[in-house]
């Protein structure tokens, strides 16, 4: 990557937000009687950064920072597993606090980094093209549909394989359509802020990538 002066700064805010969705995506809430991730609130920023990212520096830039994202977690969960199995002192007596929350994290990072990986491809790719396609105009058509294809992707594998038996199986469908509707809704308050924070990036790092000629091959680092 080149040294921008600010990539740095939202790669930094991207793995932090993949990361703390490891722990605390398996408690549910309930929205209007539905069971839904905790994550809803704070998971979008990771696609915020993401359509931020492809806007102004290019698919391969948010690719590469995609795979950094999933390195920490990967990272993060051996050191969850090294907690879980060191034997506690004799003088620790909720132990089993730390071994019930965590023992959750590998199951939710095996499937929740393939809904990341996948959503957030699918997310950027669609944003990319779009881009090309339309001569950079209509960025806000642009962040929305482009989100919307990768929450429903993500989130469609996270609830579907990551939270399979936590939610009951006649309110998965509608968890997953909520959540993925609220996670947009959310994007979409933020949306003002999102279209000024690129235009401001665009002018600040003297950089408005197009993805004509990019190879969108997504397991290339």
């Amino acid at each position: 990557m080149q040294n921008y002066k600010f990539l740095h700064h939202i790669l930094l805010w991207n793995v932090f937000f993949a990361i703390i969705c490891i722990p605390t995506a398996g408690k549910l809430i309930d929205i209007m009687g539905i069971p839904l991730s905790i994550s809803i609130y704070y998971f979008p920023f990771v696609y915020i950064f993401a359509d931020i990212m492809t806007e102004v520096y290019g698919y391969a830039v948010a690719r590469r920072v995609l795979w950094y994202c999933i390195l920490a977690q990967l990272s993060v969960i051996a050191i969850f597993e090294f907690v879980i199995f060191y034997p506690p002192s004799a003088v620790m007596t909720n132990n089993q606090s730390y071994v019930d929350v965590l023992s959750a994290a590998p199951r939710l990072v095996l499937f929740g980094t393939v809904a990341m990986f996948t959503g957030d491809i699918a997310n950027n790719y669609v944003l990319a093209r779009m881009k090309v396609w339309t001569s950079g105009r209509y960025m806000s058509a642009r962040f929305v549909i482009s989100t919307l294809c990768g929450q429903m992707v993500n989130t469609a594998v996270v609830y579907i394989f990551g939270l399979w038996g936590m939610i009951p199986t006649r309110l998965l469908t509608k968890s997953v359509v909520v959540a993925s509707l609220t996670k947009v809704s959310l994007e979409l308050l933020l949306l003002p802020v999102t279209l000024k924070a690129s235009l401001w990036l665009k002018k600040i790092e003297n950089v408005d990538y197009f993805d004509k000629e990019t190879d969108f091959n997504p397991l290339r680092f």
